[in-house]
């Protein structure tokens, strides 16, 4: 990539500089004021090759396969015939129940449809963590598995889970980041509910939440990496690399 003479800082500062000769500059804007100039330019100077690299590296090393099994062969998951559901055993998670619509603007007036829907909690946490390297504004991202995802592995927020996640309903691993990244070293940027997709998802919403870390610079696992906002959007337009989540939160900030 092209190497450039620009400054992050002294360019951030002499933007500040001349809204302030505006009278149009807000301290509580700062943020703003940051992004405009983060998207600007490739402050780091460095080939996205590398970060391509990396992609590629976790892509070809996920050994998780996908195989389309029956309903009715899924362990854990149960039909309740009373209710007329797909649940879980624990009763965490989610359900899949049917809904009748009636008397609809849409092009149809009535129709009915399967919903999954959230049990027990509002929402789900999406968390993306922001911190300075080389003063350099930078974001903790997951090359993320999920076994629906398009190319298997997708860039996605620092924390992405369900409160039955968080709790470990499913028995598994303790998160890596919320602890260490959010709860300690940091200050929140942003905090606000989000509600996600009413044609799949019943009145399901999420928790956005945008914190600027101070700690420790390092990385929960391999699978982590601390991109810039010019290389989030690096990946963005290779097309279908990057998690809707992710585009989500970062268009909120």
């Amino acid at each position: 990539m092209k190497k450039t003479s620009f400054d992050y800082q002294k360019t951030l500062n002499n933007y500040i500089e001349f809204l302030k000769l505006l009278k149009i500059y807000k301290k509580k804007n700062e943020i703003f004021y940051e992004n405009n100039i983060e998207k600007l330019n490739n402050w780091k100077n460095t080939n996205f090759k590398n970060n391509l690299k990396w992609y590629q590296n976790i892509k070809e090393t996920n050994l998780a396969k996908v195989k389309t099994i029956p309903l009715n062969q899924m362990k854990n998951w149960i039909v309740d015939l009373e209710k007329g559901i797909i649940k879980h055993k624990s009763g965490e998670f989610f359900c899949i129940e049917g809904k009748r619509t009636l008397n609809s603007n849409r092009e149809i007036k009535s129709w009915d449809q399967p919903f999954i829907k959230q049990i027990n909690y509002k929402g789900g946490i999406i968390g993306l963590v922001r911190a300075y390297i080389n003063n350099i504004p930078h974001y903790l991202v997951d090359a993320k598995f999920e076994p629906g995802n398009y190319n298997d592995i997708q860039i996605s927020p620092s924390l992405q889970a369900t409160y039955s996640n968080l709790h470990r309903i499913h028995k598994g691993e303790k998160n890596k980041v919320i602890k260490k990244y959010f709860l300690k070293n940091s200050s929140t940027i942003r905090k606000f509910w989000v509600t996600e997709d009413g044609g799949r998802l019943y009145k399901k919403r999420n928790l956005h939440w945008v914190v600027q870390y101070t700690g420790k610079i390092d990385i929960p696992s391999k699978t982590y990496r601390w991109l810039t906002l010019w290389e989030i959007k690096e990946f963005i337009n290779k097309g279908s690399l990057v998690s809707p989540h992710l585009r989500a939160i970062l268009s909120l900030i």
